[in-house]
This record gives C-alpha cells, sequence and structure tokens, in this order.
C-alpha cells in the first residue's frame, strides 16, 4: 500500500513538473522588453521634442484634433485621445530610460489625467469626430493606446489609478466588437503586452498570441496589409512594432516563435524598401503633417534594432 501510495505521488509530481514546464513554454519570458537604444531614442527625441511642445494644450493635451488636418474630415477641434496618447508614450519611455527631465515628467503625469478623465464607465475612449466624442467599435484606436499610455504610466509612475483605469481598458477591448483591422489587432496586441509587462497576468499570454496569429493570417505575401486598401507605412510600422514586441516576448522554443519572427522580417523588409531616399517615407497619415518627421516608422526601426542588432536598421535610423 505504502509502495502505491509511493508511486502516485511520484508520478503526481513528476505530471506536476511536466504541467509547469509546458505552461512556461507557452508564456512569455519574465522580462521582456530589450534596454532602450538611449542614444537612438535621444536624437530621435530632439527631432520631435520641438514639434511635441509647439502642440502642446497646456491641459494635458496635444493638437486640435482634425482642425489640424489639411483636409478636416470631420467639423471638431476637440484634441485626439490617440495623439495625446502618442506623446504621453514617448514621454514615459524617455523618463523610464533616465532621459527626462521635470517637465517631462509633469507632462506625462498631466497627459495621463487628461486620458482618464475622458475614459467612458465601460472602459473605452471616445472618438472625437464631434466635440462631445462617440464611442463606437471603432474605439479600439484611441483605447488601445490610452490603456497602453496608462499601462506603461503605472509602472513608470506608480500611481495605482493608471493601473485601475489601464485594466478597464484591457476588459472593454476584450469584449470589444471584432473586427479584420490588422491596425486595430496591432494595437491592441501592443497594448495587451505593454500591461502584461506592468502586471503578468496569465490570461494575457493567450489573447496576445492570439491577436498576433490574426495580424499573421491577414499578412501579404510581401509582408504587408491590407485594411481593406494597403496601410500606409505609418500603419504598417505601428503593426510591425506590435509583432516586433511579441518576438521579444515569446520564449525560446514558442510554438509559434519560427512564425512570428518570419512575419516580423517580411514586414521589415516591406518597411525598409519603402524608405525613400532622404529617410523619410510615404506616411499617409494627415496628422503626421505636425510632427514633421517619420514617426512610427522611425519607432519601429529603433525597435527592430534593439530586437535584431542588425547594421541595416543603423544606416535605416540615421540615414
Amino acid at each position: 500500500m505504502s509502495r502505491c501510495l509511493a508511486f502516485i505521488m511520484g508520478f503526481s509530481l513528476a505530471w506536476g513538473q511536466v504541467q509547469y514546464v509546458r505552461h512556461d513554454a507557452l508564456a512569455f519570458k519574465a522580462t521582456y522588453h530589450a534596454p532602450l537604444d538611449t542614444l537612438t531614442m535621444a536624437r530621435f527625441w530632439r527631432t520631435t521634442a520641438i514639434h511635441s511642445e509647439a502642440m502642446y494644450n497646456g491641459d494635458g493635451s496635444w493638437g486640435l484634433g482634425y482642425a489640424d488636418w489639411p483636409t478636416r474630415p470631420y467639423p471638431a477641434d476637440h484634441p485626439l485621445v490617440r495623439v495625446a496618447a502618442r506623446h504621453i508614450l514617448g514621454l514615459l519611455t524617455l523618463i523610464e530610460a533616465g532621459l527626462s527631465d521635470s517637465t517631462m515628467v509633469q507632462r506625462a503625469k498631466m497627459g495621463l489625467n487628461w486620458l482618464m478623465q475622458r475614459q467612458t464607465e465601460e472602459g473605452a475612449w471616445p472618438l472625437y469626430t464631434t466635440n462631445r466624442g462617440t464611442v463606437t467599435a471603432k474605439s479600439v484606436y484611441p483605447t488601445a493606446l490610452a490603456g497602453r499610455a496608462l499601462s506603461q504610466g503605472y509602472r513608470v509612475l506608480a500611481n495605482p489609478r493608471y493601473l485601475l483605469a489601464a485594466s478597464r481598458a484591457q476588459v472593454w477591448q476584450e469584449v470589444r466588437p471584432q473586427d479584420d483591422s490588422p491596425l486595430h489587432h496591432g494595437l491592441v496586441l501592443a497594448g495587451i503586452l505593454e500591461h502584461y509587462r506592468t502586471v503578468h497576468e496569465v490570461n494575457l499570454v493567450g489573447r496576445a498570441v492570439n491577436e498576433g496569429l490574426i495580424i499573421l493570417n491577414r499578412q501579404l505575401p510581401n509582408g504587408s496589409w491590407n485594411d481593406p486598401t494597403p496601410l500606409s507605412t505609418d500603419e504598417h510600422a505601428v503593426v510591425t512594432e506590435a509583432l516586433l514586441m511579441l518576438e521579444q516576448a515569446l520564449v525560446e522554443g514558442h510554438p509559434h516563435q519560427r512564425r512570428v519572427r518570419g512575419g516580423v522580417n517580411a514586414a521589415l523588409n516591406f518597411l525598409l524598401e519603402n524608405q525613400l531616399d532622404n529617410g523619410n517615407f510615404t506616411s499617409g497619415q494627415a496628422e503626421l503633417s505636425t510632427y514633421k518627421v517619420p514617426m512610427f516608422e522611425l519607432v519601429a526601426l529603433i525597435k527592430a534594432r534593439q530586437v535584431r542588432q542588425m547594421e541595416e536598421f543603423d544606416l535605416a535610423i540615421t540615414g
């Protein structure tokens, strides 16, 4: 009887170890984010800071929404959530890397407060095609970016209100109306991975891999995506950055590692092939006219340099 019990206990322990190894192989690295290339980021900041400050409204937001667009597609001048979130993400990245000053920290805090004031009860952010704003299925765009900024904000600035708001954003995104937009799925994927870096919740692993596979299933043979028309290079870069984050997150030997890496390779090749001789890109976003720099493409290339350590990305960044 004792031998039988010992055998059962031994088998249970062995099975427990197998389960643990299996679970670990499907999880993410505990700290997957590569160290920031501080010199590259500093050069990038010097290029963009003057334009960023020129757009700052003094209340934690930047720009005048669609009034800044040359075509002005909507009669609204409310600052866009996604524009504020992108500025905040840039500031938080610099703060986390030790490249900030007190003004940048204050800007980031005011920006995060501005975001929280506009989050709806269900956890989403409105689209400001009117000055009142409306939550629709397309609110995944501002919600993913704002939630990502708040996740990083909690990790960097340790304000629990940021984490609560970021978690509510994740809940809304998980139950959101689904669509086939690779851009939306890329934004959601990047937000999930940022949140995972902050809270390390196991349920985020499966969600991130699923979002990544949806993106890869929509990728064209030349490495690009349609949505339904071809993504502009800045939109392409947003999706590419999300896949790069997923590649960084997956443990070595993950079942989808090779596929993710192959998709990233194709996406990066497409981006490099579409870089102009002067270093710019044929970006399609009208709002980028206020930045006057290839913002999202450059961010993707900087992250590629971190992950791949290849000279061609140095040339693309500095060229």
